[in-house]
């Protein structure tokens, strides 16, 4: 009779408890749990945005609600845009796939420069892992030693593809400043470049990325092989004596069209799902985004990799993002036939 009691009791307390357990199941942990999450990356291997995605990839899956595994997909391709087009249209639209995606995305959807057609605004931003420093750099062997040497002497730049920020740049610098820099395109990344700048195939390299006191660039610098010619986006402190992009311009209207083409680096290294993922699982990977990027071991880890972080909100790049894509569609025009190869 006592035992049947006891097993009364316990039966009412585990009926009691049943809906209190479903109330404190978590259904995004539910999913994350016996899934893998892909993170494709849109350049190939060895770069930035490769050094950046497979750093993630290490810290991020232990934030995420059920911890899945992240496996690292590249998937490089006319200057990013084949890794957004499966992002926005082919992958799964559950959460399952992230894109590490290009900084020119927004740019280059915005002056109409890609067959691809997408809407950046439509994609869920996580954030973006650093607010860069973007430079022209040249090699100290070259003759061009200013921007005002290179509006009158010839300069050689590497770039691989012709919609790369390698090439955007010094267009840009020829259309606007009346520099003279030729382009030299078709290498393996930003790998392929440095490495002919390095054989002294091509005397200078746009649109890399400058971490201070670290990096491939930053060693350069220090060793005295080649010299900043310029800088974009943001300052760097050991810098101070280089030019920002917009601070050449020679009138408003210039101003204007240098400050567009800066944009890029606030843009970044930005992180995304596709435009139909779920809310709520678009709110638990942002969150889980911001906490890893937070993460003394990832950061530990950046040092090591001597790569800087310096988040930009999902917020703030959305809006970003939004301000590139409405701006007024003469500049746009403009900019446009600027950037076109």
């Amino acid at each position: 009779m006592l035992f049947e009691r006891f097993r009364a009791a316990i039966l009412a307390f585990a009926a009691l408890a049943l809906p209190a357990a479903h109330a404190l199941a978590d259904p995004i942990a539910d999913f994350y749990a016996s899934k893998s999450v892909t993170l494709v990356v849109a350049t190939p291997p060895g770069g930035p945005y490769d050094i950046y995605a497979r750093l993630l990839a290490r810290h991020f899956g232990g934030h995420i609600p059920g911890h899945p595994t992240i496996l690292v997909e590249n998937m490089p391709g006319a200057t990013g845009m084949r890794a957004a087009e499966y992002l926005y249209a082919v992958a799964p639209q559950d959460g399952t796939v992230i894109g590490n995606l290009h900084n020119m995305i927004a740019l280059i959807e915005a002056l109409g420069q890609s067959s691809v057609k997408l809407d950046p605004t439509q994609f869920n931003w996580l954030g973006n892992m650093a607010r860069e420093v973007g430079d022209v750099i040249l090699s100290t062997t070259s003759p061009v030693k200013t921007v005002e040497d290179a509006r009158h002497k010839e300069v050689v730049m590497g770039a691989a593809g012709p919609m790369a920020l390698g090439a955007i740049y010094p267009r840009v610098m020829n259309r606007v400043l009346g520099t003279k820099m030729r382009l030299v395109t078709g290498y393996n990344g930003a790998n392929g470049v440095a490495h002919a700048l390095e054989q002294g195939e091509v005397e200078g390299d746009a649109g890399d990325t400058w971490f201070s006191g670290q990096g491939r660039t930053y060693d350069w610098w220090k060793a005295g092989k080649i010299r900043v010619l310029v800088q974009i986006g943001t300052r760097a402190p050991d810098l101070a004596s280089v030019p920002l992009l917009p601070d050449l311009a020679r009138n408003d209207d210039e101003r204007q069209l240098l400050e567009l083409f800066s944009t890029p680096y606030v843009v970044g290294k930005p992180s995304a799902v596709g435009p139909k993922v779920p809310a709520d699982r678009v709110a638990a990977l942002r969150a889980a985004y911001n906490a890893t990027l937070a993460d003394p071991a990832l950061l530990a880890d950046a040092k090591k990799l001597g790569v800087s972080i310096a988040p930009v909100s999902a917020e703030e790049l959305t809006a970003l993002i939004k301000h590139l894509m409405s701006l007024p569609p003469p500049l746009l025009a403009r900019a446009k036939t600027i950037a076109a190869p």
